[in-house]
């Protein structure tokens, strides 16, 4: 009897685990969770579902809209669809995560089965994680594998997408400005008897935008900072933020024509630039704390690269491990680094230190 109970449990066993890797969605069972999706998040899950599958929302997410994992306002999509209750759906800690998003991956399968075969699941903070969380059409809960992309049509609900970024790198600014290190190059660029020096990116390709296939596309963002003895002075501001849309596919050419090194708010020749990839947790004025605080060390330069290249090393050094450490809770990615970036031309696409960023550049005058 043993030996025949074992028999009829090795073959059940064997059935689960050819069961469990032909398929990349299981419905969940009973009231396990996960640690990212929370009941009222489940509830505007199913709510959506519901909605898509009540107004053929097939013919929402093949509009042009949603090409290229593009991502939407979730407020549109409530619209299109003529969903009249939504704010019951989303609860205050919903709304204070972050602006909701969406996004549609595998859109090419649009197809008769699409809307059966759809599934609707939440993008985590974490790029780690091996599971996701959601349900499908007929708003039952679903478990899919993160670590291999699915050949399912998805709708994604994101709250640290292209929304909540442009609102951050905003607060970004603000705090800059609120913290007098606003730019005197944007008051002079008006007064046409003043030339304005600058290096503008005219291409720029990346080897690794550091961003899992259920994440979407990257928000890539440089900041760039004069390195310099007389950092302290309030008229040489220590940094500005550059937003870096355009980037969405990695080992993809982009040629942006997009001004990055101001020389009128330098008092060197020569700037500094990091390339990141922002996750979530950002917190915009420690990181301002960082970069003043790393680069107004008082240290006298003298010059040439032989001066100036370790210096640069280790404030960039700092500025990284800061930015992996202590302040973010969702550490951002680095992308790659420029030591050294002077008023000139780089028309062959050069390396930064990490060789993962490729750029050419050129120095103009207004």
């Amino acid at each position: 009897m043993k030996i025949y109970f074992r028999k009829v449990a090795s073959v059940v066993a064997i059935s689960f685990f050819f069961f469990s890797c032909n398929n990349d969605a299981v419905v969940e069972e009973g009231n396990q969770e996960s640690s990212y999706l929370s009941p009222d998040k489940i509830e505007l899950a199913k709510y959506i579902a519901n909605s898509i599958k009540s107004n053929n929302g097939i013919n929402l997410f093949s509009n042009n809209k949603f090409k290229d994992q593009n991502e939407v306002l979730l407020t549109d999509v409530f619209k299109s669809l003529n969903m009249k209750n939504n704010e019951e759906f989303i609860s205050s800690e919903i709304k204070k995560e972050g602006i909701l998003e969406c996004f549609v991956y595998n859109q090419e399968k649009m197809n008769s089965n699409f809307l059966n075969d759809l599934q609707i699941l939440f993008v985590p903070i974490d790029d780690n994680v091996k599971k996701l969380y959601g349900v499908d059409i007929n708003g039952n809960k679903i478990v899919v594998d993160a670590l291999k992309p699915s050949d399912k049509p998805m709708l994604f609900i994101d709250q640290h997408g292209k929304f909540e970024f442009q609102k951050n790198m905003n607060s970004f600014n603000e705090e800059l400005k609120s913290r007098g290190f606003d730019y005197a190059v944007t008051n002079t660029a008006s007064d046409k008897s003043t030339a304005v020096d600058f290096n503008k990116i005219d291409s720029v390709k990346l080897s690794d935008i550091q961003e899992p296939w259920f994440k979407g596309n990257p928000e890539i963002y440089a900041i760039v900072f004069n390195f310099d003895k007389n950092f302290n002075d309030p008229s040489v501001p220590p940094l500005r933020v550059l937003q870096m849309p355009y980037i969405k596919k990695k080992n993809v050419l982009y040629t942006p024509e997009q001004p990055f090194v101001f020389w009128n708010e330098h008092t060197r020749n020569a700037a500094t630039m990091i390339i990141m990839e922002e996750d979530s947790g950002f917190n915009y004025a420690s990181v301002i704390n960082i970069v003043v605080q790393a680069i107004g060390t008082g240290v006298t330069l003298g010059t040439g690269d032989v001066v100036w290249t370790p210096f640069v090393v280790n404030t960039i050094t700092s500025v990284l491990n800061e930015i992996k450490g202590s302040w973010s809770t969702d550490s951002d990615d680095e992308i790659d680094q420029y030591y050294i970036i002077r008023k000139q031309n780089v028309t062959q696409l050069k390396k930064g230190a990490s060789n993962n960023a490729s750029i050419t550049y050129s120095f103009e005058t207004l």
